[in-house]
């Protein structure tokens, strides 16, 4: 029974390396991320994104500093004041700092939806691509070579050049 479980499972290893041989000829290896880094779409995203971090940052630096200014004002002022006021400008200057940091994080949550709103096209776009040159060259997969965990492969197998000329630049 042993010899026959085993002379099945060398019968069907043999029958079945050719499909695997042939499966690993069907697999394309893209770098999205060199496409998209070196694209004049993602590259005016990169741009409109930067004016709008420049401009949001000069609005908070100077509540920063505003906020600074008090709290060193507080602190220089803060050993003559009575019990009463000293608690009630430090609680003042707790919920300041309290909104500021809100403010900053609504500041990154709107550039972070911004960018993805923006990249969606361009990702959409890249996403045709891949499938095109998948269809042309009849891959039955392709793996992203940043996102992956890929460690090693074939030159052969990376599409990026062709996916880049459907893409465009």
């Amino acid at each position: 029974m042993v010899k026959a479980v085993g002379f099945l499972l060398l019968t069907l290893g043999v029958a079945l390396s050719p499909l695997a041989a042939d499966a690993a000829e069907k697999i394309g290896i893209v770098d999205s991320s060199d496409i998209i880094g070196k694209s004049t779409e993602a590259k005016r995203v990169q741009d409109t994104l930067k004016r709008k971090g420049e401009e949001l940052s000069k609005d908070l630096q100077k509540q920063e500093q505003e906020l600074g200014r008090l709290v060193e004002d507080f602190r220089k002022q803060a050993g003559v004041m009575k019990e009463d006021a000293r608690k009630q400008k430090e609680a003042d200057l707790n919920k300041r700092g309290s909104d500021f940091q809100r403010k900053v994080q609504d500041a990154d949550k709107q550039l972070a939806q911004m960018e993805q709103k923006e990249m969606e096209p361009i990702l959409k776009k890249l996403e045709q691509a891949v499938n095109t040159v998948a269809k042309e060259n009849k891959l039955d997969i392709v793996f992203d070579k940043r996102r992956s965990g890929l460690l090693f492969m074939a030159p052969a197998l990376d599409i990026t050049e062709k996916v880049r000329s459907r893409f465009g630049k």
